[in-house]
Order: C-alpha cells, then sequence, then structure tokens
C-alpha cells in the first residue's frame, strides 16, 4: 500500500495465482534454454556466421536472454517455490534487479540499435566497407551501448543517490530500485530505456520495411531482395515480438507520468510486466525461425 492506503505496482503482486506462474515459466524456460544454446552454437561455430554484421547483434541479444532464462526465471521459481525471496539479504534482491532490469533494458537498447543499423546494412554498404569503418559505424556503437549499459545499471543499483526498500515477499524484490522513483534517473530510465528505445524500435523497422518495398518495385533500381531477406525479416520479427510485449507498459508508463493516479492500471501493469518474460522465452525461437539454414539441422 501507498502512503495513501492505495495499490501501487510496487508493493502488490499480479493476481494469476503462483502455481500458474511457476509451470508458465517453467513450462517455456527449459524449451527456451535448450533453443538458446542450440542457436548460438551454430551461428558460433560457423565462421561465416559468427563474421556476418547483422548477426553481431543477434548474437548478444541470445547471450542475454540465455542469462536471462538461467537466472531470473529459476529465481523467480525458487521464489514461488518458497513463498518469499531467498536468502532474504539485498545482495540478493540487487543481483535480481541488475538482471531483470539492467539485462532486459540492455537489449532493449541493443534491439534499438540493432534496427537502425539494419538500415546502414541494407542501404548504405559503403559505410561498412573498410575495416576502418566497420569499427567505427558498426563495432564502436556496439561498445558504447554495452560499457554505457553496464556502468549505468551497475552504479544506480548498486550505489544509487537513493535509499533501496527490499520487500522479500514480492517477487523480484518488488522490481522497484529506488532510482526508478528518482526525480531525474526515473525520468531517464523511462523516457530513455523505455519509451525511446520503443519508438525507435518501432520506427526505425516499419522505415525499413517501407523502404525495402519501396525499393523492390523501382525499375530503376537493382535491390538485392535475395540477399538482405534473411536480415530484414529477422529485425522484423524480433521487433514485433519486443513490440507486442512491451508498447503497453510503455503506454501505462505515459499515461502515470501524465497524471493517471498510480493506483489505476496497476493490474494491467503487472500482467504486462510478467507477459515480458515471454520476450526471452520466444526470442531464440523467433530467431531460429528466421534462420532456415539453422532449421535443417533439426532432426524432427
Amino acid at each position: 500500500m501507498t502512503a495513501s492506503g492505495t495499490v501501487a505496482f510496487e508493493n502488490s503482486e499480479i493476481s494469476w495465482p503462483r502455481s500458474l506462474r511457476f509451470w508458465l515459466l517453467l513450462i517455456f524456460d527449459i524449451p527456451s534454454i535448450a533453443c538458446s544454446l542450440f542457436v548460438l552454437y551454430h551461428i558460433l561455430i560457423n565462421r561465416k556466421s559468427r563474421h556476418a554484421l547483422h548477426n553481431h547483434t543477434i548474437i548478444i541479444l541470445l547471450i542475454i536472454a540465455l542469462i536471462f532464462q538461467l537466472t531470473d526465471i529459476p529465481w523467480y521459481l525458487d521464489f514461488i517455490r518458497q513463498g518469499f525471496v531467498w536468502p532474504s539479504i539485498p545482495v540478493r534482491c540487487l543481483l535480481w534487479w541488475l538482471i531483470d532490469l539492467g539485462f532486459y533494458n540492455t537489449a532493449a537498447l541493443i534491439l534499438a540499435w540493432t534496427s537502425i543499423e539494419r538500415h546502414i546494412l541494407v542501404f548504405h554498404n559503403r559505410w561498412i566497407s573498410t575495416k576502418k569503418k566497420r569499427f567505427y559505424v558498426h563495432y564502436l556503437p556496439l561498445y558504447i551501448l554495452i560499457i554505457y549499459s553496464i556502468t549505468y545499471y551497475t552504479i544506480v543499483i548498486f550505489f544509487p543517490p537513493c535509499h533501496h526498500t527490499y520487500t522479500y515477499i514480492l517477487p523480484v524484490c518488488a522490481a522497484s530500485p529506488c532510482h526508478l522513483f528518482h526525480p531525474i534517473l526515473g525520468l531517464w530510465e523511462m523516457g530513455i530505456h523505455g519509451c525511446l528505445s520503443t519508438i525507435l524500435v518501432a520506427f526505425f523497422s516499419i522505415s525499413l520495411l517501407i523502404r525495402v518495398i519501396i525499393h523492390k518495385h523501382r525499375r530503376n533500381r537493382v535491390f538485392r531482395w535475395r540477399i538482405y531477406r534473411k536480415m530484414i525479416i529477422q529485425l522484423l520479427s524480433i521487433s514485433i515480438l519486443y513490440l507486442v510485449l512491451n508498447f503497453p507498459i510503455m503506454i501505462m508508463s505515459v499515461a502515470h507520468l501524465c497524471g493517471l493516479p498510480a493506483y489505476i492500471g496497476v493490474e494491467a501493469q503487472q500482467i504486462t510486466f510478467f507477459l515480458t518474460y515471454w520476450v526471452m522465452f520466444l526470442l531464440p525461437f523467433v530467431t531460429l525461425s528466421s534462420l532456415p539454414s539453422l532449421r535443417t539441422n533439426i532432426c524432427w
């Protein structure tokens, strides 16, 4: 309850029975781990796939998803089994927040860059025609994003300018590190890591599709559709997955920022927050479906 006695996101739990959540998470987590390992193995073991520029962000996303599947989900399952966060110590909450919030939003930032970079790979390949250009256009932005995200979340979670409240009787320790309520950091978190990432993914994914359609229908232009089809379908598939499960959260966050009382839409927030786990569950399968060469390696 809040100070006024109303229910808010940070002090409530989704109404779905814990037993239902347990089996949903367990049933999806096991095949997701297997699929993540399968896709990563086949991308990394193949030299051509490993060095393909369009696969680098996908590899990072799959690694993040695998870490998520191996840590965040088992911790949630253990919470349901125990009935509380165990061990009930601050470091457990800090690590859980780092994975659940930090890694998830890092994946969102990487996906936003991926949606931008696909335009470069498809329509401006001269920008990456030399080793030096590839470093500045392809590798450097990735390095900056990863270093920034690791640094940012390490500071705001482990060395915050505020005092954390550890709620051991709620999943993910209430998923509410104190910086989310900081007047500056909270706005930065929601505005940049949340809303802006979602908007960038939507805008650049849709604009990529529009540009492809336009180029395909211009007779005076040669567009190598067969070469770029895989990376275009790959981005659109992952973007749709991300947007479907994250767009409702963005809408609700903006509504609360614009004055909607915190107690309105709490249940919807809890449900959408829980469903975002399926971004990490389904990511390896969506990636696999966009790689026909890998699908042929599966023995049914």
